[in-house]
């Protein structure tokens, strides 16, 4: 196979490469902080520039002081219009909120 354009100027080397900068991929590269492998991540744009920042509406957790868990279940399931499964909802609506707060 013969490539179209030259080799790159640089190299880059490390134990794990994480592919893309959105909510997976930053959590994946957070998450591996702790471990003793170098963590590369690439991304197509700037860290701050991509499609997760811009979901409608955002991430949803039961963060507010009148904020609750079950009234975020609620909220979800009647959203998903019986489409949800349950229990992964329970654990969204249970996870979610330290998740975002590690985020």
């Amino acid at each position: 196979m013969k490539l179209l354009a030259g080799k790159p100027g640089w190299t880059v080397t490390a134990d794990v490469i994480v592919i893309g900068s959105g909510v997976a991929g930053l959590t994946t590269a957070l998450n591996l902080r702790s471990s003793n492998l170098s963590v590369l991540l690439v991304t197509k744009a700037k860290i701050d520039e991509g499609s997760t920042k811009w979901a409608q509406g955002g991430i949803a957790a039961a963060l507010g002081p009148g904020d609750t868990p079950d009234q975020h279940k609620r909220d979800t399931l009647i959203a998903g219009a019986g489409l949800c499964d349950t229990a992964a909802v329970d654990v969204l609506v249970t996870e979610g909120p330290e998740a975002v707060r590690k985020l």
